[in-house]
């Protein structure tokens, strides 16, 4: 009798506290419509110079976001382009040390066909560690080097978090920081973030449609970047093919921007 006593009295301050809400929020909508539409304005202001894909998405030794698969060694090959005649080809090694902890290295080596320069070398490298804090939490560091460029040193520190909520459903939370030179030209810090729904299509077909954030501190304008990363994973018997898309929103010329990659990776 006491526990039934106990349920109706939360259930009953529950509604209260419903009843509350909704009112604050119909009085706070009034107040804020003129506010909320000049915000909307200012925000697709920012975002109409925004350029898509962020760089210091690249600067990651994996081939993308994900958490920490404990005692495994991962190796991937691919390539990616803007289509804008060039390739990129980017190999990529991760080991894992323990159940807890990562280390790994990925290598980008591209060509661009420019008006007055006929082929120009980009090489590469990021070197990085990964740590899981808890099972679906990792942390971790990247430390990205521009081969043959004279550029501040800096790194990438990363959060990320899994959530399983069904068999068939699952969200990858990102969060990240760049310092010195992996922020970016006159910027000392980029903070970026990134929502990636996994939908599970039987054991080897799955469905990535992520969104992505970010923007540099000493540079919001022009800096503002927000991405749709599409992904599909088929996996095979000996490896996984993955084939993912950056498509750059609110950006007048967004095509000349947009990214589409073809990985193939192997986890033995």
């Amino acid at each position: 009798m006491r526990v039934e006593n106990y349920i109706k009295l939360y259930c009953k301050r529950f509604l209260n506290y419903c009843r509350f809400l909704k009112k604050e929020v119909f009085r706070i909508f009034k107040l804020s419509t003129l506010n909320s539409q000049l915000s909307t304005l200012a925000f697709m202001f920012v975002l109409s110079s925004a350029y898509a894909l962020d760089p210091m998405y690249e600067y990651r030794y994996t081939l993308g976001a994900e958490i920490l698969v404990p005692d495994a060694f991962h190796a991937g090959i691919g390539a990616f382009t803007h289509r804008n005649a060039d390739i990129t080809i980017v190999p990529n090694v991760q080991l894992g040390l323990s159940d807890k902890f990562e280390i790994g290295m990925k290598f980008l080596g591209g060509v661009n066909q420019l008006p007055n320069k006929k082929w120009d070398v980009d090489p590469f490298l990021d070197v990085g560690a990964k740590y899981a804090v808890k099972p679906h939490l990792a942390l971790q560091v990247d430390v990205p080097v521009a081969l043959n460029e004279d550029w501040e040193w800096g790194g990438v520190l990363s959060l990320t978090q899994w959530d399983g909520y069904t068999k068939s459903l699952s969200f990858l939370f990102e969060g990240r920081v760049g310092f010195g030179g992996a922020a970016g030209e006159n910027s000392y810090a980029k903070p970026s973030l990134a929502f990636f729904p996994c939908f599970q299509i039987r054991d080897s077909f799955r469905i990535f449609v992520g969104t992505l954030g970010s923007f540099s501190f000493g540079s919001f304008k022009d800096d503002f970047m927000v991405d749709i990363l599409p992904k599909v994973e088929i996996g095979l018997t000996w490896f996984r093919l993955v084939s993912e898309a950056a498509i750059g929103v609110l950006t007048w010329d967004a095509e000349r921007h947009n990214r589409y990659a073809l990985y193939i990776v192997t986890d033995l």
